[in-house]
């Protein structure tokens, strides 16, 4: 049993759920590192999904990638995440594995209309669905999607994508459940930020603490460096915040990290991520003065 599957046993138990609407996992990666990764997380065959492969499945294997690539962009919105295919290919499919969920062409209308996406990006996302459909290409169509890299620390790593356009079914969480099994992780450390509705994800995974409170050479302002140990015992009951975090207030951001520098305090993200005050996003902040 990997550690996350230890750490929450029950974070895939709506997969036949999923599977029942139709959803298809997929483990996108390359031959050389298959014995390195685990196919069947939480007890799911995932589907491995070679980038080299050139076989004959009936669709093919680099427009799926590609529409996963586009799609990614454009549910990122403005963030600067849409990506060059060579960086999937060095980044990703070469030396780690994305775990994707696609659907259907039939069905992909349907969880489209119903997603939570902004009308402006539901507009870019019905043009990529039609331009598929007019080609040749008749094979799934990804609607979620979970990215990590491998860290030079064992053990560890770097999570830097996830995405869903279903955002009502707990696809998120058991996309993110799935693809930290399937990595075999034991630590996860990424780079979020604080008005990202993702919190709501990453806090389902244990408090999250801060390593780095502001990073101004991030493309994406009021970014942070977070980490996950799922080596630790779960705390049976979060305390509650020391304080609620404004997501636009960079000040206090700059305060948070001048005192992670002094090692005053450390910070941890609580759940759930977001918390809403006067109709005002606001993130929950444990602070712990050092002793």
């Amino acid at each position: 049993m990997t550690a996350v599957e230890a750490h929450f046993p029950g974070f895939a138990d709506n997969m036949q759920k999923l599977l029942g609407h139709g959803l298809e996992f997929y483990l996108a990666s390359n031959e050389s590192l298959r014995p390195f990764l685990n196919e069947t997380p939480y007890g799911h065959k995932l589907s491995w999904l070679d980038f080299t492969d050139t076989a004959d499945k009936g669709w093919d294997t680099g427009e799926f990638l590609n529409l996963f690539n586009v799609m990614n962009g454009i549910a990122f919105g403005d963030r600067g995440i849409p990506m060059p295919q060579w960086v999937m290919v060095d980044l990703i499919l070469m030396p780690s594995a994305a775990v994707i969920a696609a659907l259907p062409q039939s069905s992909f209308t349907e969880v489209l209309e119903t997603s939570a996406f902004d009308e402006d990006a539901k507009r870019h996302m019905r043009a990529v669905f039609d331009k598929a459909k007019q080609s040749d290409y008749n094979g799934p169509i990804p609607i979620a999607g979970y990215c990590a890299a491998p860290s030079a620390a064992p053990g560890t790593w770097v999570g830097w994508s996830l995405w869903s356009l279903w955002t009502s079914v707990g696809l998120g969480k058991a996309l993110k459940a799935l693809a930290l099994s399937a990595y075999q992780a034991q630590k996860l450390d990424g780079v979020t930020q604080y008005d990202n509705s993702a919190l709501r994800v990453h806090t389902r995974f244990g408090r999250l603490r801060v390593m780095v409170a502001t990073v101004p050479f991030h493309t994406s302002p009021g970014s942070f460096v977070y980490e996950n140990d799922f080596t630790v015992a779960v705390t049976a009951t979060e305390p509650e915040p020391s304080f609620l975090l404004d997501p636009f207030d960079y000040e206090r951001q700059r305060a948070m990290q001048k005192a992670i520098e002094a090692h005053r305090s450390t910070f941890y993200v609580l759940a759930p991520g977001h918390l809403v005050q006067d109709g005002k996003t606001y993130v929950p902040i444990l602070e712990i003065p050092a002793s």
